[in-house]
């Protein structure tokens, strides 16, 4: 396996730099290949699309002639779309893998503006489609059952009727598309490209090279000054862009705002939830919820600050630190492909034989190469097989990212087999629960095989920090994002100073008396991407608490639960979100789901500091 960080010399020492792709070994580069053969097929496809997404936009004015011609659009349709989304993934996929290469980029800004082309020539057509009486429709699907699969689609929107707007008006939003765009694209070049981050040294002393990609790795350092260094580093970076940041992110806001008014709905946050039929109540219960349950967290910070003999308190560069040094996993790829592999086969032969099959294809991009894409995420469309953007460095933390990624990947899998396209992508709303779910059945796995007590703590940790960042983060950063676009809907400006003094007043909230908070901190949300993805970082935390239940159901052998959890990932989104979560057997509606979350939070506290005082 390649050194995940080459080695060149820097002046009298040595620096570890981040390798360039070309160094990496093909068999840990994604397999673009099988998407297109080269941007040569990839362009004469986008010859063909172009075209057929015209043919789509003569088509309007049609759909009132009979039924035939209504559902020979929608056939249309997800054909078209489909291609596009296919046009589009590969063209991301190469612009993330090096995200300095202009060619590239100018191949994603092509896709992405045939994406606005296709909204613009599709947007007559839920107008068009709700103007016909439902009666008429449901008469229509019934003379043949071929239609019947557009059933539920055809409810949904007629559930969101009165949010859709005239044709010319539904147009004028589809053209608007790529400008409201504008300040994601924007952060995402600035925050991957643009920026330069320092080096520091580390444990051994060697001067490093920091990246995005390497922020959480230092941050575990048992190193304090080493964590401080790479805080500094990074977040110091971000503030040095704090006003272009707050620009940017006023800008995503104002687009979501653009939508809410351009609807008629009552918040952004409501316009968000309304895309997937979730109500209102649920955002509200998670909140509400997560923060009867802060006395845990603030448990948690005092544990973290005696442990580690924090004597000026817990700070933001201490949340991430080990409690026993020298116990960090230090991984190649294949074990923790084997791990995984292994932690995962409650799931059954079929689910195994898939994910397999997946590794052996190339979903995954392994190593962080010079230019790529920070962080990780999941991949695909209906055409092309799930791909898999990692940076991996070898720790336990990238081996459950790896597990993440790869449950998010193998929903797609399963969605994209079982359902037709219309259907095939699930909502955001349950994205996140088999990525999770993946990564509780990798951490129960983990922990049953250790018995050494040092090695049990520092796995015990690692479990904390999963709950801690997925659940209470999570959901603080979505009281942040509730607050900064209800200040905007107000009318209040969002500027570098009003949105850096929410974020610390929340972080002070949340951590407490044992958390000492540095100015510093106020700046973080700027290196936030979530915050562009519009009421996107709750689901993260609904998400954990409903793959808590299905995991704790399969791990304990409950009768079909492995059955009910692998409908779900069939299911996509032929069904609502709260109605797929059931066949899984999870009721979100409820607070249950998040309180069995903080059950299994103090129960892993309670083991905890039982071997803290073990070890000392």
């Amino acid at each position: 396996m390649l050194s995940l960080m080459a080695v060149a010399p820097a002046g009298g020492g040595e620096t570890k730099r981040i390798a360039e792709r070309s160094e990496i070994e093909p068999k840990y580069l994604w397999a673009t290949e099988t998407i297109f053969a080269d941007t040569a097929a990839w362009d004469a496809e986008f010859s063909v699309v172009e075209k057929r997404v015209e043919e789509l936009g003569k088509l309007k004015g049609t759909l009132a002639q009979g039924s035939k011609q209504l559902f020979d659009a929608l056939a249309l349709r997800d054909d078209v779309e489909a291609r596009v989304d296919k046009l589009y993934v590969y063209a991301s996929l190469l612009a993330d893998q090096d995200t300095r290469v202009g060619d590239n980029q100018a191949l994603q800004a092509r896709a992405r503006s045939l994406a606005v082309r296709y909204g613009e020539a599709t947007s007559w057509l839920q107008p068009e489609l709700t103007a016909i009486p439902l009666e008429k429709l449901d008469g229509w699907m019934r003379e043949d059952k071929r239609r019947d699969v557009y059933r539920q689609h055809i409810d949904n929107l007629f559930r969101q009727k009165k949010h859709i707007l005239s044709p010319r008006e539904e147009e004028l939003l589809a053209m608007a598309g790529e400008v409201r765009g504008t300040p994601g694209n924007a952060y995402t070049l600035l925050k991957n490209a643009d920026m330069q981050f320092p080096s520091i040294k580390d444990e051994k002393g060697q001067t490093v090279e920091l990246s995005d990609s390497a922020y959480y790795l230092y941050l575990r350092s048992p190193d304090r000054g080493v964590r401080k260094a790479c805080y500094d580093g990074i977040v110091g970076t971000y503030k040095n862009y704090r006003n272009t940041g707050a620009a940017l992110l006023n800008g995503a806001v104002q687009s979501h705002i653009f939508n809410m008014k351009a609807r008629n709905y009552e918040s952004c946050r409501a316009a968000a939830l309304d895309t997937g039929n979730i109500p209102i109540a649920v955002y509200d219960t998670l909140i509400k919820t997560v923060n009867e349950n802060l006395p845990l967290l603030h448990r948690y910070a005092e544990i973290r600050r005696k442990t580690l003999n924090l004597t000026d308190g817990t700070h933001a560069y201490d949340l991430f630190a080990p409690f026993i040094s020298g116990q960090s996993m230090d991984l190649t790829y294949e074990q923790a492909v084997d791990m995984i592999t292994n932690a995962l086969k409650p799931l059954g032969a079929d689910y195994g034989a898939a994910m397999t099959k997946g590794f052996a294809s190339r979903w995954v991009d392994v190593f962080p190469t010079k230019g790529k894409r920070s962080g990780a995420y999941s991949s695909g469309s209906f055409l092309t097989q799930p791909y898999i953007l990692m940076n991996f460095h070898g720790g336990y933390e990238d081996m459950s990212t790896l597990a993440h990624e790869m449950g998010h990947s193998m929903h797609s899998h399963f969605s994209r087999a079982a359902q037709p396209y219309v259907y095939a992508e699930y909502d955001i709303f349950c994205a996140e629960v088999a990525s999770t779910c993946n990564e509780i059945l990798l951490q129960n796995q983990v922990l049953k095989a250790t018995t050494d007590p040092r090695k049990k703590l520092y796995l015990l940790v690692e479990f904390l920090e999963g709950i801690r960042g997925t659940v209470f983060r999570q959901t603080m950063f979505s009281e942040f994002e509730q607050r900064i676009h209800e200040m905007a809907e107000r009318r209040e400006p969002l500027t570098a100073d009003s949105m850096s003094a929410e974020f610390g007043r929340l972080m002070k909230n949340y951590y407490g008396a044992a958390y000492t908070h540095d100015e510093l901190v106020d700046s973080e949300w700027i290196r936030i991407p979530h915050f562009y993805y519009n009421f996107y970082v709750y689901k993260y935390a609904t998400s954990y608490c409903a793959a808590s239940n299905i995991a704790r159901r399969i791990m304990d052998g409950e009768p079909g639960a492995v059955e009910a959890y692998l409908e779900f990932l069939k299911a996509g989104s032929s069904k609502y979100p709260l109605e797929v979560l059931k066949i899984a057997r999870v009721d979100m509606t409820s607070p249950q789901p998040i309180r069995d979350a903080m059950a299994i939070f103090k129960d892993l506290l309670d083991q905890t500091e039982a071997l803290v005082e073990q070890v000392r």
